[in-house]
C-alpha cells in the first residue's frame, strides 16, 4: 500500500484539516518505529530502507494484512490527538495497539529474534 493511497482511505473515513504532507510525515515516523522496535530485533528479516521523505508513491513498510489496519489506526490516533478529541484518540490507540500486536506476532513467528540461536546449556 502506498502513502497516498492510506491518506485517501483515512481523509475518506475520517476527514481532517491536516494536510497530506503532514501525514505522510507520520507515516514515515510509525515505519521507523516498525524498523527500530520490530526489524532491528529481527536481523534476518528482509525490510527495505526508510525513504528520507514521504511521497504519496511512497510503498509503506507494514505488509498486508498487517499494515493497513496498522497505519489507519496510526493516522486516526494523530488526528483525535491533535484535535483534543480524548476518547475517540482512546478508541483509536485500541485500534492501533491491535493491530501492532498482530504486526509483531506475526514477524515473531516468521523469523528468529536477534541471539535467539545464542543459547548453550
Amino acid at each position: 500500500m502506498t502513502a497516498g493511497e492510506l491518506i485517501g482511505r483515512v481523509d475518506t473515513l475520517r476527514p481532517n484539516r491536516f494536510s497530506a504532507q503532514e501525514k505522510r510525515n507520520w507515516l514515515r515516523r510509525i515505519d521507523g518505529q516498525v524498523l527500530r522496535e520490530l526489524h532491528d530485533t529481527h536481523p534476518d528479516a528482509q525490510w527495505p530502507e526508510l525513504e528520507d521523505s514521504y511521497q504519496d508513491d511512497t510503498e509503506l513498510l507494514a505488509p498486508f494484512p498487517y499494515g493497513e489496519e496498522m497505519y489507519l489506526g496510526y493516522l486516526f490516533c494523530q488526528i483525535d490527538l491533535h484535535n483534543g478529541e480524548i476518547q475517540k484518540y482512546n478508541q483509536s490507540l485500541r485500534l492501533l495497539s491491535g493491530a501492532w500486536r498482530q504486526l509483531a506476532d506475526w514477524i515473531n513467528r516468521s523469523s528468529l529474534p536477534g541471539g535467539a540461536g545464542d543459547w548453550k546449556f
